[in-house]
């Protein structure tokens, strides 16, 4: 007997998701704005944008919750032709003075040195000893440079009075020995070339402002510049099909890529996360049904436990809760919570022949998230897989009921409901994952909650660039940008070098890639989140982490209450182990039974670091 990697069924437990087309004319949400900016404000995110989503034609997308990723990797493949345009501009400079006065050109681009390097270093993060050897290094090579400069081609002149017993200056000879007719005009040569290098550079940001405003500005509409390749129209569909997916595919440790990280770099807890777990007996009945005909606790099935805990949480968001006579006000809804099952598994896909379950019964073929015919990850479970899943929690892939609040706010009415505020985003979004399992008699639940800081401040500046004019912008490039003109000018052929190379790999990649799924194994997993990689490191302010803790305490009580409820009210079990924990979960702090997750048992503020640098 063989087993299908493809169940031959009307409905398979997993598909490819249906392609998100915003409404025509609808304006960008201000997350998809802000990532858009960032692409061309940050080189290092652009670049991993377009590597994750277009080099890579067969890697899993990361979900998408409350923003669009379609327009930001159009943004981030134009701002990266906008670089290269810019850098072979600065290269070009550079090859026209070397063609008319070479030694002026290199002794100038010894003497940049110095200025590029102490305005780029992170002096702050550098030792002492590193610092004073850095700093000797830049002051002295310059000066030595300068000596050059000013006494090399003197002293090539009193060489050839030596050996011709003529002076250069009286028979009209250079003395420059071949270098070029402008090396007596090294200083002027030398401050049009920097002026080039200035004009190049504050152009390039003006134009790049420019366009921020006028296409990320408020209410501006999608779905952003033309691609002019096929390979990103590809990429585009893709990512359009797979983004509003309940599967992910991660490449990693962290399960719950695009909702925030559990921890920090150096392991402690990321802000706004937290995780507890708790276990209870399954076979305790209560006091009320012991004595009972037929006493002893009924069968507890985990996907009506997940049931009960949905009903219970999007009480809190309905007008009319389920048994409630009275609707809830609109003012005590909350309009962004999104509750659905999450399907999580490793990017990291085995494909070969195999049995299909310990005791060699059967042989399986490929990999039940994989498109054996595309080599592409699948984006949508099935409401039938994600039961199987729930009732297995032994097997490879793992299912959440996940729990989000987004950041859209409220308006503010009077109580004769004249408008008083309107609505703003919280920049914020909070996320809960509920895993419950039902092995050996007993209940394992576990939850973890993540949050997503705001974006970064930086990338904001779409919000304010629309009042700028022609002179504002290049007003604000000189003021952003004058630390990057010399190092962006020095920089300028070998990233040209970079970019074209990163380009052809990518090309060739995607043209040579064939078919993973025919691979023994294969690593289809997403590796990054462009919200996370674009939100501060920690809450901006003190109301956001406020509205952090908010939302987890009151999905954390709901959770609870829901499943206590169930066990005590329904299935008759004992429950009182279980409330004793839940009563130290919610009241006191966080406790661990039966296992422990290193740096995340208790909260607390996480580390704090900062980062302003544009680097276009």
């Amino acid at each position: 007997m063989t087993v299908e990697a493809e169940p031959r069924t009307d409905e398979p437990f997993f598909r490819h998701g249906h392609a998100y087309v915003p409404p025509q004319g609808q304006p960008l949400q201000n997350a998809t704005r802000y990532l858009a900016a960032g692409v061309y404000l940050d080189r290092t995110l652009g670049q991993r944008v377009i590597a994750e989503y277009v080099d890579d034609e067969h890697r899993a997308v990361t979900p998408s919750f409350g923003f669009d990723l379609g327009p930001v990797i159009l943004h981030a493949v134009r701002a990266r032709r906008l670089r290269l345009a810019r850098d072979v501009l600065l290269g070009l400079c550079w090859f026209l003075a070397y063609v008319l006065a070479p030694w002026t050109v290199v002794m100038l681009g010894i003497v940049m040195i110095f200025p590029a390097v102490t305005t780029r270093l992170p002096w702050r993060r550098l030792t002492w000893p590193r610092r004073i050897v850095l700093l000797w290094f830049c002051v002295t090579t310059p000066v030595y440079a300068a000596l050059a400069i000013g006494y090399g081609p003197a002293a090539r002149d009193l060489a050839q009075q030596g050996e011709t017993g003529r002076d250069p200056a009286v028979d009209g000879s250079t003395g420059t020995s071949g270098l070029g007719p402008l090396d007596d005009h090294s200083l002027l040569v030398a401050l049009l070339l920097l002026l080039a290098f200035c004009a190049v550079v504050f152009g390039h940001l003006a134009l790049v402002y420019r366009i921020l405003a006028r296409e990320l500005q408020p209410g501006a509409a999608g779905p952003g510049p033309k691609a002019w390749s096929e390979r990103v129209d590809r990429a585009l569909a893709r990512v359009a099909s797979a983004q509003r997916g309940n599967v992910t595919l991660y490449s990693g440790d962290n399960p719950f890529l695009g909702a925030g990280p559990v921890e920090t770099e150096d392991g402690g807890p990321a802000p706004g996360a937290r995780v507890w777990s708790v276990v209870l007996e399954l076979d305790r009945a209560a006091a009320d049904v012991l004595g009972k005909p037929g006493s002893g606790p009924a069968p507890v099935d985990p996907v009506v436990l997940h049931q009960r805990v949905r009903e219970r949480l999007v009480e809190m968001r309905d007008e009319r809760p389920a048994g409630e006579e009275r609707p809830l006000p609109p003012n005590e809804r909350i309009a962004g919570l999104v509750t659905d099952m999450h399907v999580v598994a490793p990017g990291r896909c085995h494909q070969l022949a195999r049995s299909f379950d310990p005791s060699g019964s059967g042989a399986y073929r490929g990999h039940p998230l994989i498109d054996a015919k595309a080599g592409l990850p699948y984006s949508v479970a099935s409401p039938a897989a994600v039961e199987a899943i729930v009732r297995h929690p032994q097997g490879g892939v793992r299912c959440y009921q996940r729990v989000t609040v987004g950041a859209q706010g409220q308006a503010v009415r009077g109580a004769d409901g004249r408008p008083l505020a309107p609505a703003e985003d919280q920049d914020i979004a909070v996320s809960s994952f509920i895993y419950l399992a039902v092995e050996g008699r007993m209940l394992y639940g576990q939850f973890a909650a993540t949050a997503l800081p705001p974006v970064r401040e930086e990338f904001r500046a779409v919000d304010v660039l629309p009042n700028l004019g022609p002179a504002g912008f290049i007003g604000r490039a000189v003021r952003t940008g004058w630390r990057g003109v010399l190092s962006g000018a020095l920089l300028a052929w070998p990233r040209v070098v970079k970019t074209c190379w990163q380009m052809g790999r990518g090309a060739s990649a995607a043209a040579s890639a064939g078919n993973p799924a025919r691979h023994l194994a294969h690593d289809y997993g997403s590796r990054l989140s462009v919200r996370e990689l674009a939100a501060e490191p920690d809450f901006v302010t003190f109301t956001q982490k406020l509205d952090a803790e908010k939302y987890t305490r009151l999905i954390e009580r709901r959770v609870n209450e829901a499943l206590l409820d169930h066990l005590a009210d329904e299935c008759g079990i004992d429950v009182s182990a279980y409330r004793a924990q839940a009563g130290v979960i919610l009241n006191e702090g966080v406790i661990m039974t039966g296992g422990s997750v290193s740096g995340q048992v208790a909260t607390g503020a996480g580390a704090r670091l900062t980062q302003t640098t544009i680097d276009p």
